[in-house]
């Protein structure tokens, strides 16, 4: 069976990026984000299936600065819950690190990327948006992603 247009799930995201993160007074490492995604709609499903899950990598993330003298993660968490049936998760690609692969978004901070040792440029960021069938028409709405950088042991 072909595919069919469901109601449309919209999603806008500003992305904040915390600052700089001062350590011991001492080193001092930045994250900072390329730009905003584009507005993201589920909006397909194949007949008797949940509907087709979007993706967006169009921004992607760097660590600057001084991070070399210590051991750093990122965080990341939206503003506002996701409403009932839908999910946006996060995957950050990490070379100098370790990915903790696509995470669900919540509003509590959930590691992304832990044991960042090293300077990191032009990092992919993948955003993916699902929705179940039971999540019916939802109005557009958007939610901000705040990725921060912290200090671990």
């Amino acid at each position: 069976m072909g595919a069919t247009t469901t109601a449309a799930r919209r999603f806008r995201r500003a992305v904040a990026v915390a600052g700089l993160l001062a350590v011991g007074g001492e080193a001092r490492a930045q994250i900072s984000v390329s730009g905003t995604p584009a507005q993201m709609t589920v909006s397909t499903a194949i007949a008797g299936s949940a509907p087709v899950a979007v993706t967006n990598s169009t921004t992607t993330y760097s660590v600057t600065s001084n991070p070399s003298t210590g051991h750093f993660a990122i965080t990341a968490s939206v503003n506002t819950p996701m409403p009932a049936g839908v999910t946006l998760r996060v995957a950050l690609a990490a070379s100098k690190g370790a990915s903790l692969g696509a995470v669900d978004l919540v509003t509590t901070a959930q590691n992304v990327v832990t044991g960042i040792t090293g300077r990191m440029f032009g990092q992919r960021i993948t955003y993916t948006l699902s929705a179940t069938a039971a999540a019916g028409v939802v109005a557009v709405q958007t939610r901000r992603v705040t990725f921060t950088l912290i200090n671990t042991p």
